[in-house]
């Protein structure tokens, strides 16, 4: 559907192909990947495209009830309007040349909406900024799995040896084409056990998205799984799989550990870890990159308790520094952020 609305053009569709052929658009808006995203996430999703001259924004938008106090351990499930990527990665939902436009515009849409993982926030009357969930980046300047052990303090390091000593047997495979059901029950068991539900993917995601999936077993038992997607020189840890019967602990570590050694073996320069278990991530290497959101309701009383629950909404954490690096590994990454 297309209309004018004061000087913009407005594209609206409920079918991503429709949309596609007015605007380029950069990883990860690639055509099949958010086709399958809507055939395998149950939440209605539309996408719209609007333009002025040559200022434009796409974004991807998910209806849904969801729980808009869900960080501060309190219940109040609303209809919101999300616009963001419909599956577990850190990327914005949107891409345009003209945020406020943008902005601008999603105001007029009925409703509260809720704009997820922004990375550089702009001021925008009526709208309440916040802090979301972060992302872990790990920089990787390692030319061997061998010299990034060497570079942690000892403490680290013997963290992760004993992981890879107790997790030896492990037997890890990549799969390729139709997963085995045990992969499906695995993401299900750890969405269940997440405190920050958003979207579930169905199971015929796992066996056609372009990525890497790698499982974990021991003993013809599934124990865990990683779903990794390659762009350029980043590796993004979209998705995982815990078998809870298992004491995870050294699992865990031993699969951030695997997914370092692929990432230098395919010389990734970054590794985005994604949004959750950020202390262990960060005593592996990574570190923290803030992620904001943006929401407002037409409603202007609700909007403004909306703007005065800000405390209420944000994701607060208390992590502390972890200093990983031995200090000439420190030193190094210091000059070469200088030059």
């Amino acid at each position: 559907m297309k209309k004018t609305y004061r000087d913009l053009q407005v594209q609206k569709s409920d079918d991503f192909n429709s949309i596609v052929s007015s605007v380029e658009l950069p990883f990860p808006f690639d055509a099949k990947f958010i086709n399958l995203l809507k055939e395998n996430n149950l939440f209605p999703q539309e996408y719209y495209y609007i333009r002025n001259n040559d200022d434009f924004a796409f974004f991807i938008l998910s209806k849904m009830k969801l729980n808009i106090f869900t960080f501060a351990k309190l219940k109040l499930s609303m209809k919101i309007k999300i616009i963001g990527m419909p599956c577990s990665i850190s990327e914005q939902g949107y891409y345009t040349n003209n945020e406020k436009m943008m902005l601008d515009y999603i105001k007029t849409i009925k409703g509260v909406k809720l704009v997820l993982n922004v990375q550089k926030t702009i001021p925008e009357q009526g709208i309440t900024v916040g802090k979301t969930l972060p992302t872990c980046i790990f920089v990787n300047d390692f030319k061997n799995i061998h010299e990034y052990m060497s570079s942690l303090r000892s403490s680290y390091r013997r963290r992760i040896s004993k992981a890879i000593v107790n997790c030896e047997n492990i037997v890890i495979q990549e799969l390729k084409g139709k997963c085995p059901k045990t992969v499906y029950d695995l993401y299900l068991r750890t969405y269940e056990k997440s405190p920050y539900k958003l979207e579930r993917l169905e199971a015929p995601f796992f066996d056609k998205v372009d990525s890497d999936k790698i499982l974990f077993s021991k003993d013809g038992v599934a124990l865990g799984f990683v779903l990794l997607k390659k762009h350029k020189e980043t590796l993004y840890f979209m998705l995982c799989g815990m078998n809870y019967d298992v004491d995870v602990a050294d699992l865990y570590y031993y699969m951030l550990y695997k997914i370092i050694e692929y990432a230098i073996e395919n010389k990734c320069k970054i590794i985005d870890f994604g949004q959750t278990s950020e202390e262990t991530k960060l005593k592996m290497g990574a570190q923290l990159q803030e992620r904001y959101f943006y929401v407002h309701h037409t409603n202007e009383i609700l909007n403004k308790i909306i703007n005065k629950s800000k405390n209420l909404l944000e994701y607060k954490h208390n992590l502390q520094k972890f200093d990983v690096y031995k200090e000439e590994k420190i030193l190094e990454q210091n000059e070469s952020i200088i030059s």
